[in-house]
């Protein structure tokens, strides 16, 4: 699935793919974690992961992974898009009849489903404004890393600012 995805649906560019895949593989063996590496792609566990950071307000978990990530040699503008698709994913299972949309295997839907569950859709819609926000203004900030480090706090937050306005407008309506 990571080879097709990797190959936006072209066959002879997963064909390529995947032999470069047995090429490098040390028994040539394919398994998930080397295909992973060889493709040098972050995987679903990446933002799962920092999703769950987010959600129960670990702000400094979230930005010791995005660390790891940058470690690793990824870009910061990847790993945003990467995270709006996430966010896009579990706002699409928060609904049966949009979560045929994912173009995922079963085994990820279902985790997928599990971390929608544990998001409230507030969340994930300011979230998923704020990601855009910062995928759309990366390339013009002079301090890119700091610019995704500020998005990661804020969604960090966003469910303590999300309680505090919704107590806010509980006492204005008494």
């Amino acid at each position: 699935h990571l080879i097709a995805q990797k190959a936006d649906g072209a066959l002879r560019d997963a064909l390529s793919i995947f032999d470069l895949i047995v090429t490098f593989s040390a028994d040539g063996s394919i398994t998930y974690a080397n295909t992973v590496s060889n493709l040098h792609i972050l995987d679903y566990d990446t933002y799962f992961e920092v999703t769950d950071h987010l959600v129960n307000q670990k702000r400094s978990e979230a930005l010791l992974l995005f660390d790891e990530v940058l470690k690793n040699g990824f870009d910061g503008h990847e790993f945003i898009v990467g995270l709006s698709n996430h966010f896009r994913n579990l706002m699409m299972c928060k609904d049966n009849a949009t979560a045929t949309l994912l173009d995922v295997s079963p085994s990820v839907q279902t985790k997928y489903a599990e971390q929608a569950n544990t998001a409230s859709l507030s969340f994930l819609m300011n979230g998923l404004n704020l990601l855009s926000r910062c995928d759309f203004e990366y390339k013009t900030h002079k301090n890119q890393r700091l610019h995704v480090e500020i998005a990661l706090m804020k969604l960090a937050h966003l469910n303590a600012a999300i309680k505090l306005a919704q107590v806010e407008g509980s006492h204005e309506k008494k």
